[in-house]
């Protein structure tokens, strides 16, 4: 008996049955579908999102970049639809017949969300993982700007600023001289209005002054052009050289030293119209043009009247009256005529 009892304490306990641990049970079918569905919505939203901000990035970047970056999104694209395609194939297949095994049960393995002990699945070479809503997706590619794009872009803003602040100092500039134009005009006015003149506008072409005063010959019934009044005015100071040639400068026609051909030079400047290479007429062409046709010359200017040829002041006679403007045009001086109200 006593040989016997450990045997059968050891039957005893052989008979005994083990004790197994519950069986896995599988979620529920709609559980697994609604889960799906979830998962399907969130990468249904990130994916058109990061496709739109991939493309935003890319106007900025080179032709080679935008390539890149629509070659990019089309394989998204594709690869959107066939995930679409497996969804819709795994929910038929799973509503006609009822999972063999527990791997059935499992998500596939490009949607299944990763655990907090195996951490986000590899990707593929060159490809970055982004969490969106704790969910991670190889999907998603980072695009950097390279430092030279940096550059570009830089140097691009640089500009743009550079360009505003001239446009607002241009700005500027221009309210000022409008306003100094202004108070020359008014001040110019009020002395025409005293001799019961008005001003005529003359084109501002350089040959300004002769078509000012071919505008007043014109009251006097004597017409002439403003080109054939250039050629008199410098035959006339030709043949006066020494009343005229001590007042060029070297500086008027940028010549040398020698005085004899610079004054043939501005002589021929006289006698061209601006547009092919002539020079403006100024105090020294009034000066001869007034002595040539032996009349009084009124300029009316800011600062007040300024009279040439006086020695030749005739009651009878009807002086030649131009107007000078100092801030009319950026360019430079301009002369206008005159003609009673």
């Amino acid at each position: 008996m006593d040989q016997l009892q450990p045997r059968q304490a050891r039957q005893s306990r052989s008979a005994t049955p083990h004790p197994r641990e519950p069986p896995i049970e599988s979620p529920p079918k709609k559980a697994r579908s609604a889960s799906r569905t979830a998962l399907n919505r969130v990468i249904n939203y990130i994916v058109p999102a990061k496709m739109t901000a991939m493309k935003k990035q890319a106007k900025s970047g080179n032709k080679q970049k935008q390539k890149e970056v629509n070659a990019e999104c089309d394989r998204l694209e594709k690869e959107q639809e066939t995930r679409h395609k497996q969804e819709l194939e795994a929910d038929a297949s799973s509503s006609t017949a009822p999972p063999t095994s527990e791997t059935t049960d499992a998500p596939p393995p490009s949607l299944a969300p990763p655990t907090s002990e195996e951490g986000p699945a590899p990707t593929s070479e060159g490809e970055g993982d982004e969490k969106e809503g704790g969910i991670t997706s190889k999907f998603y590619k980072t695009l950097n700007i390279s430092s030279k794009n940096a550059k570009k872009q830089a140097k691009k803003k640089e500009q743009e600023e550079k360009m505003k602040a001239a446009a607002a100092a241009d700005k500027e500039a221009a309210r000022r001289t409008d306003t100094e134009k202004a108070m020359e005009k008014a001040a110019i006015k009020a002395m025409l209005t005293e001799d019961r003149l008005k001003m005529i506008d003359i084109p501002a072409d350089g040959d300004c002054m002769y078509n000012a005063i071919a505008h007043q010959l014109q009251e006097e019934n004597i017409e002439i052009s403003a080109r054939k009044l250039r050629k008199a005015c410098a035959q006339f100071m030709r043949d006066h050289k020494d009343e005229f040639a001590p007042f060029i400068a070297d500086s008027d026609v940028g010549g040398g030293n020698d005085n004899d051909n610079n004054w043939e030079l501005y002589i021929q400047g006289v006698e061209r119209c601006a547009e092919v290479g002539g020079v403006w007429g100024g105090e020294m062409e009034l000066k001869a043009l007034s002595m040539m046709y032996k009349k009084v010359i009124v300029v009316y200017r800011e600062t007040g009247k300024y009279e040439l040829g006086m020695e030749y002041l005739d009651p009878k006679d009807r002086a030649l009256r131009i107007v000078y403007l100092r801030k009319a045009f950026h360019l430079g001086e301009h002369y206008n005529s005159t003609c009673v109200y």
